[in-house]
C-alpha cells in the first residue's frame, strides 16, 4: 500500500474492526494497536498485504502453477515462472503474514528471509514451509468427509509437496535449473491453481481456469484458522481452550478463546504457577476473546514493540492512545506518532524513550488541531515488567496523562537553570554527562523542557540518584517512576534513604563521593518540590523569589568575600529557615572546609572527613568531629600566611555555626537521615568552597589584566 494509508483508511478499519468506545482497558488498547495495523496493512484482518511492500520491484516472485484438474495434481507445462514482484500482484497472493516463531507463514504464499534466497534457499527452506503450511492441524481440519467440501485441494496440495515425493523432486530441481546459484535475492514463493470452476465451492462462477490463494475460499479459510489456532491451544498439550462467553473487547457474546496471542505475554497459561487453581483448558472463562480480537492483539504485535524501553532487567511499555472517541483523525496521527519512533534514538548519552518521542511528535505536530488534541486527550497505557519468561506486573498505570512528566520535565529545567547549579548565587557546578545537572539545551528553553522531559521517561532521573541494585532488585526505582508519571507525591524519608544509600555506593573507601552524585540529588529533590511530588516534609525545598535576597553579580575581589557571600546563597532556601537544619547543613561545610585544608594545604594523609562519613553519621560522630573542626580552624590559622586566614579559618562558617545553635548534635531535634542528609549537602559545599572561590577569583584577576590592557 504505497504512500502509506490515510485518515480514510483508519476511518474503514475503525468502523470495521473497533467497538466504538473509548479505550478503557489494556486489552482494548492492544486491539486498538490492532486496528491501525490493519489500516496500515490494506484493510483486512487476516491477510497482511504491506508485509510484502519491501519485495515490491527488489524481490521476485515465484509462481508453482498445479493442474487439478485431473484425477491427479500434475504441474502445467511450465512448472514455474519468476518474475519480479509488482505492486498488481499483492491483492492475489493472499498473503498473512506470521511475526513469531520459524516456520510456515500464515498463508500458502510463503516468503524467504528478508536478505534475500539463493536457488537451495528456495528449493529447501521455502517449499518446506509450504509443506509445513499443508500439514498443519488447523489446516487439515478441513479436510476428511466432516471438513470443507473443497477440502481435497488442501490434500492434493499435501500430496505435491509431500517430503521426497517424485513431484517435489522435480520441483526442487526446476528451481535450481531456473534461478541463479550465486544470487541471493528477496522471494516470494506462491501456487496457482488450475480448477474447474463448475466443480468448486470455495470460486465464484467465473470462466477463469488459473487461480492464485486469494481466489480460492477453502485456501483463505485454511488462512484463517491457522492464524488463530494459537489462540486456543497455545501452551496446551491436549485440547484447547474455547467456548462461549461476552469477548472481553467485543462485548459481544459468542465464541472466545482463552490463550491469545499477547504481545505483552501479560496473561498466558505457559504459567500456570503465577495462577493457582487455572485450568489451562477452561481459560477461556477468565480471558475470554474472540477469534477477531485475538488476531487484532497479534497484528498489533509491531506497534506495541516499538513502544517499549528496557533497561536494568525491566521493560517498560508505554501505550499512547486518545482517551476520547476513536476517529479516523487521531488513529491518523496516533500511527504515524509510534511509527516514527526510533528505539536507537540517542540525545548525547542519553536514550530517548518512545514516550519522549511520541509526546512530542504530536505536541509539536505541524497541525494545530493535533497538538491541541495531545494536550487535551493524550495518554499512556504503562506496564512495567521483568525481561524475559517472568511476567508478573511490577508497576501499571492505565491512563498516565502527559501531564505530570510535563510538570517534573519544566520542574527540572528550571531547578538546572537556576541558582542551585549557580556557583555565584552559592550553588554547585553544572557537568557535562551528568544527567540531572546538564540538559544539553543548545536550542533554548524548548530543547531543554525536551531534554528534560526525557531525562524523565527513560529513567534517569530517579536512576541518578536512587541506591544501586541489582537487576533482580530493581523493581522499586520503576515503582517510583510509575508513581511520578501518574502525580503521586513521594515521602522525603524514602528519597533520604534512597539519597544516602547512593552516596555510600558511590563512596570510594574513606574518600567521599564526589561532589556531582550530591549536586544531582539536591536537583532531584528540588524538583520533586517545584512540582508537587514531595510530601513528608515541613517546606519547599526550591529557592524562591521570597526567600532567594542573594545577588548573583558578587564581590570577587577577594577570596574571604566570595566564601561568605556563596555561603549566604546556599543557605539562602526554605530548607535552612529550620535552625537545626541549617546547623547540620553547616556542620557539614565546615568539616568539608576543614578536610578540603587538610588535603590541599597541609597534606593530611587521613583528612577529618575520611572518619566522618555523611551516610553512617550519628550525632556523636557529628558531635566529635565538629569539636574536631572547629579546634583544627583555630589552630591552623596559627601557621597560615594567608591574609584572608587572619585568627581563624572559615570564619564565615564558624560565626554562623555558633549564632545559630547553642546546642551540640546530641541535643538537636532532628531525623536521622535527615541530618545525614543536610550534613552531605553542607560537605559538599564545604568541599568546593576554595576551589570554587579559586576560580572566580582568577576570573575576576584575568578580566582585570584584559581590560588594563
Amino acid at each position: 500500500m504505497s504512500g502509506g494509508p490515510t485518515v480514510q483508511d483508519f476511518e474503514t478499519a475503525l468502523d470495521e474492526y473497533w467497538h466504538g468506545r473509548p479505550p478503557a482497558s489494556l486489552e482494548d488498547v492492544m486491539a486498538l494497536y490492532g486496528v491501525l495495523a490493519v489500516a496500515e496493512s490494506g484493510g483486512e484482518l487476516y491477510t497482511t498485504p504491506s508485509k510484502l511492500q519491501p519485495f515490491v520491484n527488489d524481490g521476485r516472485l515465484v509462481t508453482i502453477s498445479i493442474d487439478l484438474t485431473g484425477e491427479s495434481p500434475r504441474f502445467a507445462d511450465r512448472t514455474i515462472d519468476v518474475d519480479a514482484v509488482r505492486e498488481d500482484d499483492i491483492p492475489k497472493l493472499g498473503y498473512s503474514h506470521k511475526s513469531s516463531g520459524r516456520g510456515a507463514k500464515y498463508s500458502l504464499t510463503q516468503i524467504g528471509s528478508k536478505n534475500g534466497n539463493d536457488a537451495e534457499g528456495v528449493s529447501s527452506t521455502i517449499t518446506r514451509r509450504l509443506r509445513s503450511w499443508t500439514g498443519q492441524d488447523s489446516v487439515q481440519s478441513l479436510t476428511g468427509e466432516e471438513g470443507h467440501p473443497d477440502g481435497w485441494l488442501i490434500d492434493a496440495l499435501a500430496d505435491v509437496f509431500e517430503k521426497d515425493s517424485e513431484m517435489l523432486q522435480s520441483l526442487k530441481a526446476d528451481i535450481q535449473d531456473l534461478l541463479p546459484a550465486d544470487e541471493s535475492i528477496p522471494t516470494v514463493v506462491t501456487v496457482r491453481l488450475k480448477l474447474d470452476a463448475a466443480e468448486i465451492e470455495s470460486v465464484n462462477g467465473t470462466d477463469e481456469q488459473w487461480f492464485y490463494p486469494a481466489d480460492v475460499g477453502v485456501l483463505e479459510e485454511a488462512m484463517k484458522l491457522y492464524a488463530t489456532a494459537n489462540a486456543a491451544n497455545k501452551n496446551i498439550d491436549k485440547g484447547a481452550s474455547e467456548g462461549e462467553a461476552i469477548g472481553i473487547v467485543s462485548g459481544e457474546k459468542g465464541r472466545v478463546v482463552g490463550t491469545p496471542e499477547s504481545p505483552l505475554g501479560v496473561f498466558s497459561v505457559k504459567h500456570p504457577d503465577a495462577q493457582p487453581g487455572l485450568r489451562k483448558t477452561a481459560s477461556w472463562q477468565a480471558y475470554p476473546v474472540s477469534d477477531d480480537v485475538a488476531m487484532l492483539f497479534a497484528k498489533g504485535q509491531d506497534l506495541i514493540e516499538r513502544c517499549v524501553y528496557r533497561n536494568g532487567g525491566l521493560e517498560t511499555y508505554a501505550l499512547p492512545y486518545f482517551a476520547g472517541e476513536m476517529t479516523g483523525t487521531k488513529a491518523h496521527a496516533l500511527y504515524y506518532a509510534i511509527d516514527s519512533v526510533d528505539p536507537e534514538r540517542q540525545i548525547g548519552e542519553s536514550a530517548d524513550p518512545p514516550m519522549s518521542q511520541v509526546t512530542f511528535d504530536l505536541t509539536e505536530h505541524d497541525d494545530e488541531a493535533i497538538r491541541e488534541l495531545a494536550e487535551r486527550e493524550l495518554h499512556f497505557y504503562t506496564i512495567t515488567m521483568p525481561i524475559g519468561d517472568d511476567k508478573h506486573i511490577v508497576a501499571e498505570e492505565p491512563a498516565a496523562s502527559i501531564y505530570w512528566p510535563t510538570e517534573l520535565a519544566e520542574s527540572l529545567r528550571e531547578t538546572i537553570e537556576g541558582p542551585t547549579l549557580t556557583p555565584a548565587a552559592g550553588g554547585f557546578t553544572p557537568y557535562d554527562n551528568w544527567p540531572l545537572l546538564d540538559l544539553d539545551a543548545g536550542e533554548g528553553k524548548a530543547s531543554a523542557r525536551r531534554n528534560a522531559f526525557m531525562r524523565v521517561t527513560n529513567h534517569e532521573f530517579t536512576d541518578s540518584v536512587f541506591g544501586y541494585r541489582d537487576e533482580e532488585g530493581d523493581d522499586f526505582r520503576r515503582i517510583v517512576d510509575n508513581r511520578l508519571l501518574s502525580g503521586t507525591p513521594i515521602e522525603a524519608g524514602t528519597l533520604f534513604e534512597e539519597y544516602l544509600q547512593r552516596y555510600s555506593d558511590a563512596s570510594d573507601g574513606n574518600e567521599p563521593p564526589s561532589v556531582q552524585v550530591v549536586a544531582q540529588q539536591l536537583v532531584h529533590l528540588e524538583t520533586l518540590s517545584r512540582a508537587g511530588l514531595l510530601r513528608g516534609i515541613d517546606t519547599p525545598i526550591e529557592q524562591t523569589d521570597t526567600t532567594m535576597t542573594t545577588d548573583t553579580d558578587i564581590d570577587t575581589s577577594n577570596i574571604a568575600t566570595i566564601r561568605e557571600q556563596r555561603l549566604d546563597g546556599f543557605l539562602d532556601r526554605p530548607l535552612f529557615e529550620d535552625t537545626t537544619r541549617e546547623a547540620a547543613a553547616l556542620a557539614g561545610v565546615l568539616v568539608g572546609q576543614i578536610s578540603w585544608h587538610q588535603d590541599s594545604v597541609r597534606g593530611v594523609g587521613r583528612p577529618l572527613d575520611a572518619g566522618t562519613k555523611g551516610d553512617q553519621l550519628t550525632k556523636n560522630g557529628l558531635e566529635n568531629a565538629l569539636t574536631a573542626a572547629l579546634e583544627k580552624a583555630k589552630v591552623y590559622a596559627q601557621d597560615s600566611d594567608r591574609d584572608f586566614d587572619r585568627d581563624l579559618l572559615f570564619p564565615e562558617t564558624v560565626d554562623r555555626l555558633l549564632d545559630q545553635t547553642e546546642a551540640m548534635p546530641t541535643d538537636w531535634e532532628i531525623d536521622k537521615r535527615e541530618l545525614q542528609f543536610c550534613y552531605v549537602l553542607g560537605h559538599a559545599h564545604g568541599r568546593r568552597s576554595m576551589p570554587v572561590a579559586f576560580d572566580m577569583h582568577e576570573s575576576e584577576s584575568a578580566t582585570e589584566e584584559l581590560t588594563a590592557n
